[in-house]
């Protein structure tokens, strides 16, 4: 187990997605099994952060709890090793998790970050795209997870005007041609233009019938996504769980 602090470790090279799931180790939470099952071919972080009070220092608190801690972390990760996949864990007292979330990911190279939601087997996958930004990681992170497991893709845009959905047609189109040339089947493949004055909420009716949101930072960092914006308020919202695809 590595702690907050010390230097990452080797990022894979073998082409594997990495995912990170943070958790609070005062209030512990373990991937859904679904979640579990769908990234079992890759490489996940489990990140318990320690939210460090006031009255107290990182350090005071480290020296206090660390083993708790540590233990905490250790049971979670297991319960997702004994499933087959590749855990790390790491341990962080911190005063800002927003900040601890943004800076492990970026220590370990990470594609996306997941926050939890319903335990139901994940089979349709639900990606709403809002433009061109972060497309190229959005696509090539469904596709590591779509192509070798038994799921469908539904690409999604809400759009604001005609002209804007004429534009968001040729998007879905070329994001759907670039996932079937990553290997995802043509037949698992859906894509869908609604207009629409509120996005979230469009976004989150249609999504309904889905198991896992795909969506994009759409900020420099994760901590400005979690603070309010509009992948924040679907993160927030969704019953799905959700994984939030970096954009580093």
């Amino acid at each position: 187990m590595r702690r907050g602090g010390e230097p990452p470790g080797m990022i894979d090279a073998d082409g594997r997605e990495t995912l990170v799931w943070p958790t609070d180790v005062t209030d512990p939470e373990t991937p859904p099994d679904g979640l579990v099952d769908l990234v079992a071919n890759h490489r996940l972080v489990v990140l318990g952060y320690y939210p460090v009070p006031d009255q107290s220092t990182p350090e005071q608190l480290r020296a206090d709890r660390d083993d708790e801690a540590a233990a905490t972390v250790a049971s979670v990760a297991d319960a997702v090793r004994a499933r087959g996949v590749d855990v790390e864990e790491v341990v962080v007292f911190t005063r800002d998790e927003n900040e601890t979330i943004d800076r492990v990911a970026a220590e370990h190279g990470a594609d996306a970050v997941l926050t939890p939601g319903v335990d139901d087997p994940i089979t349709r996958l639900f990606v709403p795209v809002r433009g061109g930004e972060n497309l190229g990681r959005i696509v090539a992170f469904v596709a590591g997870l779509a192509a070798d497991a038994d799921v469908s893709v539904t690409l999604y845009n809400a759009a604001g005007s005609a002209d804007a959905a004429s534009t968001s047609e040729l998007l879905l189109r070329g994001a759907a041609d670039r996932l079937a040339e990553a290997g995802v089947g043509r037949d698992r493949i859906e894509w869908t233009v609604e207009r629409s004055d509120d996005a979230v909420a469009s976004v989150l009716d249609a999504a309904t019938d889905h198991d896992l949101l795909v969506i994009g930072e759409s900020e420099p960092s994760l901590r400005e996504r979690i603070l309010g914006n509009a992948a924040g308020r679907l993160v927030d919202a969704a019953a799905q769980p959700v994984a939030v695809v970096r954009d580093a």
